[in-house]
């Protein structure tokens, strides 16, 4: 077992320096006293060139140059999901501690490799399912499990936003490079829900192609109903005009209660009781900044990861399931037998 790697600063190298990389995993990096970003890695060696500049890095075109040069205590992984597998295991390979963007890939079997790898290895994977570290997410999660809400019994989660203009070549276009708008977009809102009210056992979905070019769906929405018998909506778009902000909202309902959490609102977290009304305006604290922390944290102190590669890979499962609904025009239940992608 790899351990953890003590109180001295922490090497990171970068792989992947596309939209979640430069807006907000290097800037919150750059944010702690005891992380050095060693390296960065990208396929165009002069775009790396340039963010190692801003950084302090040093620019590689290789994750595995990078990894044998640089002998870095983790990797950060920001490529397209579709090369989340390799990219994974040659730093899983090297010994080095992985955080990797959601979701895990495209595949359970996949997937199953990267986490069985990982353990076989003794390196630590987390998978950046933010809205776990989100502030009214975060308090979402504690009202509901003090009850305040009573026994949540219906969920409505929305997540609307242009289409990717950072997706390179257009890779969100392809369903076995994307998944779609729900594997890509919507499974935030599908982890955070199982984290709240458990698992999932049937999924039935509805969605859309829309463009000629485009394999994979832009828009989705799916019924979830869960094993302590909650159901939740989900809604996921790609076809929001760029001019519309991006738009995030959460709903869930208790027998004594109603949660309602907005990104458009100054009060993003509200909760409606039977005599009151609470607004709770959240501190500004960056869910992408705490993830990071908490996976640094975890292999300075030899901990296990706040999101570990089963719960990402049980997450990827109902996105997938949605998929096959969608394909398949009927309700499925879980878990898979096959793979959909």
């Amino acid at each position: 077992m790899k351990r953890g790697v003590g109180l001295g600063k922490v090497k990171v190298v970068v792989h992947g320096l596309g939209f979640i990389a430069l807006n907000h995993h290097l800037p919150s990096l750059k944010r702690m006293d005891d992380v050095e970003v060693s390296g960065v890695v990208s396929r165009n060696i002069e775009h790396a060139k340039k963010v190692a500049r801003d950084y302090g890095a040093r620019p590689y075109s290789s994750l595995e140059e990078a990894i044998e040069k640089e002998k870095p205590d983790i990797v950060v992984i920001c490529t397209e999901t579709f090369r989340h597998k390799g990219d994974a295991l040659t730093s899983i390979e090297h010994g080095v501690n992985i955080f990797l963007e959601k979701p895990i890939t495209l595949r359970l079997k996949d997937a199953d490799d990267i986490i069985n790898t990982a353990k076989k290895k003794g390196v630590k994977l987390m998978v950046g399912h933010v809205l776990r570290f989100w502030p009214e997410y975060v308090a979402t999660k504690d009202m509901v499990d003090k009850g305040e809400i009573g026994n949540p019994v219906v969920a409505r989660a929305y997540r609307y936003v242009s289409f990717p203009p950072w997706s390179f070549k257009r890779w969100h276009k392809d369903l076995e490079k994307s998944g779609g708008v729900f594997v890509d977009l919507s499974i935030h809102d599908v982890d955070f829900l199982r984290w709240v009210l458990g698992e999932v056992e049937e999924v039935f979905a509805r969605g859309a192609t829309v463009y000629e070019d485009t394999t994979a769906p832009v828009y989705m929405h799916a019924l979830l109903k869960f094993k302590n018998g909650a159901i939740a909506y989900v809604d996921g778009s790609w076809l929001i005009p760029p001019t519309h902000p991006f738009y995030t909202y959460l709903e869930i309902a208790g027998t004594r209660g109603l949660l309602v959490v907005d990104n458009l609102t100054t009060a993003g977290l509200r909760v409606y009781l039977k005599d009151e009304v609470r607004c709770w305006t959240p501190v500004p604290r960056d869910g992408y900044y705490l993830e990071l922390r908490s996976f640094i944290n975890s292999v300075k102190k030899d901990l296990e990861p706040a999101i570990t590669g089963e719960e990402a890979r049980k997450s990827l499962e109902v996105t997938l399931a949605a998929l096959k609904s969608f394909k398949e025009n009927r309700p499925v239940k879980l878990p898979l037998e096959e793979e959909v992608i």
